[in-house]
Formats: C-alpha cells, structure tokens, sequence
C-alpha cells in the first residue's frame, strides 16, 4: 500500500520514471567519435566534419543532418542503424 498524500505520490512516480530513464540511457553504449590527429570530428554516418561548436555543445558523433535522420528513424520504427542509409529525405 503507498502512503502519503497525492504530491507525495506523484513526486515518487516521478522519480521512478526519471531513474528509470537514465536506466535505459546509461544502458546504450556511447559510440566512439571518428576523430583525426588535428581534432577534427567525422560524422559516423556521412563522414562530414562536424563543426567544433557542435562538438562541444552536444558531445556529437554525427552531424545535425544525419543525427535528424536518425532521431526521425527512432521516432517511427523505434529503432536504430545507419540512419543515412534507411532513410532518405532528398
């Protein structure tokens, strides 16, 4: 039986989910970056330099195009591969 009043409950709902999300996040393995001697970072998917500010803002292993396209796979078939090569959107 859960004790404590609504907010109590919903607050440890909440958390619930929240744990149980970065559960699942922690749980997909980070991808190595494509890098080269110089520091510049490749796109895992085309190949393309990922400019340095996205780099630094997000961490990427994939460039603004291919990362949209891979998102977009996940969102509709709820899984993940080589998004460039699945979907087309040209």
């Amino acid at each position: 039986m859960i004790h404590g009043d609504i907010a109590d409950i919903a607050a440890e709902h909440e958390q619930r989910e929240r744990d149980l999300a970065l559960a699942r996040f922690r749980a997909v393995p980070m991808e190595e970056p494509d890098e080269d001697s110089s520091g510049n970072r490749y796109c895992l998917d085309c190949g393309e330099i990922i400019p340095k500010a996205r780099v630094a803002a997000v961490m990427a292993v994939r460039c603004v195009d291919c990362a949209g396209r891979r998102e977009k796979m996940v969102r509709i078939h709820g899984a993940v591969g080589n998004a460039a090569s699945e979907v087309d959107d040209r």
